[in-house]
């Protein structure tokens, strides 16, 4: 088995056995849930970050033209904003509403207005000056629908806007303008009222339908695994609402890069989970893990010859023992007879794509292989055959969660070995445990467990992180569950 693809092995582990569950669901590699606990965290985060931003910042002009009358404000600075409630609301089967109502705004601008109209003889009046204006219970209902792109993103737009002002109080300086403007500011406020809303409702649908929809397409749907992998979390279906969460479904499936090719079997449904205690849930299927081996399998990535290269200091091929070491000619002492001084080279294949199977409650790597062993002589390229074992390998796997990363730890590899097609005799036991023990302990197995720790990417990003995550086993899948929290930076 190339190392390469074994890395990749220990960074997928993390799926169990098949066992078929009714389900309504899309069959699919992964699956995510955001509940309202959830939305309403970013929801918070959201009015935080946006107060943060805009007191005491300047923010984009306003500018309103309407019949004879130019109006602009620029320069505007926000004093003070205030959004007491807020909430996110989940409209089944048809998407979400963003609602804020007690809003309060407090900004200062520079204004610039221009008049224009001919009765008898044209009229042209204009002026500027600065203005203070203070909004108070401004109220707004966005409803957002989502689908799915051709590119299988998630898109979004708005199905509905709608937008109040209770009151606008505003106070002109500069002049022989602003004192015309505050003699009629009742008219002026009324004037500021409607610009306003309809500004904030314009606001509101670009900031979904163009801000937001643009951030969607330039979302991530593929990752590469390893040198040889890619794998893809494009959406299969849109986003699908219920009243207590909205889920999203995910292909989940790795792919030879470059090479989308199909596999010849399905994802199984993923149990029927309804708990919403935590903000995010994910669904690993065993699917994701079944289409890497199927690959690796076919594309014949699954084999790697051995030699003492691949065991460091410890020459255990060797045929003739160092003074003190123990080798493999010590177990086969008819091999120092025939080939003093020369090594034993390990063909090693894969006869089967590996596996994840829930055992007694515990997840079990499985994996079945051949090993023929030759004599290297250092003479000649021609190798000299020993014998062929098929041999079948086991160990239980612990999962765990930790800064950002998915886990994997092996516990004891068993292993058991059939021999045929020998032409060493006698074969002890002991000769083929001493074999098979520094194979799996000083090859296999730091292999898997080096990228088990190094782990499997979930969310890593600079400013936001999973807390009171609990992994869960369930049929065919793995259960992440967590909470979200965003982080300074």
């Amino acid at each position: 088995m190339a190392a390469g693809v074994l890395i990749i092995v220990g960074l997928c582990v993390g799926v169990c056995i098949v066992v078929p569950i009714s389900s309504e669901d899309p069959l699919c590699g992964m699956k995510l849930r955001i509940t309202t606990a959830g939305l309403n965290y970013a929801n918070k985060v959201l009015i935080d970050n946006l107060k943060k931003k805009t007191e005491e910042n300047k923010i984009d002009d306003l500018i309103h033209n309407a019949h004879h009358l130019s109006f602009q404000l620029t320069g505007i600075h926000v004093l003070r904003l205030s959004v007491p409630s807020s909430s996110v609301t989940l409209m089944k089967d048809e998407g979400l509403q963003w609602s804020a109502r007690d809003v309060e705004i407090s900004v200062s601008a520079d204004y610039h207005y221009e008049y224009e109209k001919k009765i008898l003889i044209p009229i042209k009046i204009s002026g500027h000056g600065s203005v203070d204006i203070t909004v108070r219970g401004a109220s707004f209902a966005v409803q957002i629908g989502m689908g799915v792109d051709k590119t299988n993103r998630p898109s979004i737009h708005t199905t509905s806007v709608y937008c109040h002002i209770d009151d606008v109080k505003a106070h002109f300086s500069g002049g022989l303008d602003a004192m015309i403007l505050n003699l009629v500011i009742g008219l002026v406020q009324d004037y500021l009222k409607n610009v306003l809303k309809d500004n904030l409702c314009d606001l509101l649908d670009k900031s979904v339908n163009h801000d937001t929809e643009k951030s969607m397409q330039r979302l991530k749907i593929s990752s590469h695994i390893g040198k040889h992998f890619v794998l893809d979390y494009g959406l299969l279906i849109a986003p699908v609402f219920h009243t207590d969460s909205v889920e999203t479904f995910h292909k989940g499936i790795i792919y030879v890069m470059n090479k989308n090719e199909t596999v010849p079997f399905h994802p199984s449904p993923f149990p029927p989970i309804t708990t919403n205690n935590k903000m995010l849930y994910a669904w690993i299927s065993g699917y994701m893990f079944n289409s890497l081996t199927y690959h690796a399998q076919m594309q014949g990535m699954l084999k790697r010859t051995l030699t003492n290269n691949d065991f460091g200091e410890n020459a255990f091929l060797n045929i003739s023992c160092k003074f003190g070491a123990m080798c493999i000619g010590k177990f086969l002492p008819q091999l120092r007879e025939h080939f003093p001084n020369q090594y034993v080279e390990i063909e090693m294949v894969s006869t089967k794509a590996p596996d994840i199977a829930l055992i007694n409650g515990e997840l079990h790597l499985i994996m079945n292989g051949k090993m023929t062993l030759y004599v290297r002589p250092t003479s000649t390229t021609e190798r000299h055959y020993l014998f062929t074992m098929d041999v079948d390998l086991m160990s239980a796997i612990k999962v765990s969660y930790a800064a950002g990363y998915l886990h994997s730890k092996l516990g004891e590899m068993s292993f058991s070995v059939c021999i045929w097609n020998s032409t060493v005799h006698p074969l002890y036991e002991r000769a083929l445990n001493f074999i098979m023990q520094n194979v799996v302990k000083q090859y296999i197995q730091p292999v898997l467990e080096g990228q088990g720790a190094k782990g499997l990417p979930l969310i890593i990003t600079d400013d936001v992180r999973l807390v009171n995550t609990d992994i869960q086993l369930t049929q065919d899948a793995i259960m992440i569950e967590t909470d979200v929290e965003i982080v300074e930076v």
